[in-house]
């Protein structure tokens, strides 16, 4: 298995193909990684602000929740990112084939990530298949905040 802290070491962008909570881009912004979203149909770059933007959907700014410094906002982009380092998955097995295809292969990425409670031995083959390094079972955003707090 691929050392997880040392993949993140490395990174400097990560895309999110969904996420379990909102913690995750926000911890991962406040980490210091660039983020991206992939909705269907649409790219976002993830920004933590102190104050709610102007100029920005309603529906792609968050108000920050107990504990959190800022507002989450996701900036649409007209084209997907030039590239990414990660593209960090909580998706079903199923949808994964298709997220290699369409994501991890066309922005460069060298690494699927998991989050835990997704797993996928289809997942196991692509990465074989394509020269990937897999993470899985492990949280990227407690991964990223223990590696902040290290710094």
């Amino acid at each position: 298995m691929s050392d997880p802290t040392q993949i993140l070491r490395s990174a400097r962008r990560i895309l999110l193909v969904d996420w379990a909570n909102r913690s995750v881009p926000c911890t991962l912004v406040e980490a210091g990684f660039t983020v991206f979203c992939a909705s269907p149909g649409r790219y976002s770059v993830v920004e933590v602000v102190p104050e709610p933007p102007e100029g920005i959907d309603s529906v792609d700014v968050f108000p920050p929740q107990e504990g959190e410094d800022g507002y989450l906002v996701f900036c649409r982009l007209a084209d997907p990112p030039s590239g990414v380092d990660i593209v960090n998955v909580y998706r079903p097995e199923n949808e994964h084939a298709g997220i290699v295809a369409n994501q991890v292969l066309p922005l460069g990425a060298k690494v699927l990530w998991l989050q835990p409670s997704v797993g996928s031995g289809a997942a196991r083959q692509l990465v074989l298949d394509h020269g990937l390094e897999l993470i899985e079972g492990i949280d990227i955003a407690v991964e990223a905040h223990q590696l902040a707090n290290q710094k």
